[in-house]
């Protein structure tokens, strides 16, 4: 597989267009699909952001279908690919790709009421292989009220499959490493100057590792990959992790 290749795979999601409605369920598959905590708050589409955990993923091609509903209202039907096991961030758009809806929102979200965010992870589309909840107070105020699989277990009963550790557990992460966050959408390098041809989204959450000799690079780690951007599309990760840690200036091959 070609650099290029793997890292459409990491950084971009493609939309599915498909009617909703109608699915079966097979929960008998050990992969899935969790959130980890919430990070940013907001209304506005984009605004709510999260880090998501995909796991025991065979490196063929999933679907997430996310659906966030306020006040029985719709305010996200996505559908988006994935296929790379590890941490990433996902966020609230108004996106409806997975299909329209009877009972859609209008943005912003409105704020101070209850927010449920339905994930399931499916392979076709309509089989349901993980299916994970997450409810907050609001939008924008993000506390967790629960967070947690739904009615996950192999067929037959028994213990459902132990997560192994992916990629982002095992990979090297130098002690320099600072959460950040993309600013701008940009060009991905895989070195100073050797330009890609993929991009990283303004609002990407990744880490940032160094500078190159002249300053005009950052290497950031992304999942289970290395790569460069401008030091000027990156700024510090305001989350409850990192509260805006300054990001590492250090020389880094």
């Amino acid at each position: 597989m070609s650099k290029s290749m793997l890292l459409r795979i990491i950084v971009l999601l493609f939309s599915i267009a498909v009617l909703s409605g109608g699915v079966s369920t097979s929960l008998a598959a050990g992969e899935t699909f969790q959130v980890v905590s919430v990070n940013t708050v907001g209304c506005n589409s984009g605004d709510f952001g999260m880090t998501v955990e995909r796991a025991n993923l065979d490196g063929g091609s999933y679907t997430v279908h996310t659906v966030v509903t306020v006040g029985g209202l719709v305010y996200m039907n996505e559908a988006a690919s994935i296929s790379i096991n590890g941490l990433s961030g996902w966020n609230v758009f108004n996106n409806f790709t997975y299909g329209a809806v009877s009972n859609p929102g209008t943005y912003p979200i409105p704020s101070g009421q209850q927010m449920t965010l339905d994930f399931t992870l499916e392979r076709p589309i309509g089989t349901i292989l993980y299916a994970w909840r997450l409810v907050v107070d609001g939008c924008d105020t993000g506390n967790i009220i629960s967070n947690a699989a739904v009615g996950v277990g192999p067929i037959g009963g028994g213990s459902a499959a132990a997560p192994v550790p992916g990629c982002d557990v095992t990979i090297y992460i130098p002690p320099s490493a600072v959460g950040a966050r993309i600013t701008a959408t940009t060009p991905v390098y895989w070195a100073p100057g050797e330009l890609s041809d993929e991009v990283f989204p303004a609002g990407l959450s990744l880490r940032a590792i160094g500078v190159d000799e002249t300053g005009a690079y950052t290497k950031v780690l992304y999942v289970c990959g290395y790569y460069w951007v401008p030091t000027g599309v990156i700024g510090p990760n305001f989350d409850a992790v990192w509260n805006g840690a300054a990001l590492p200036t250090d020389v880094v091959q």
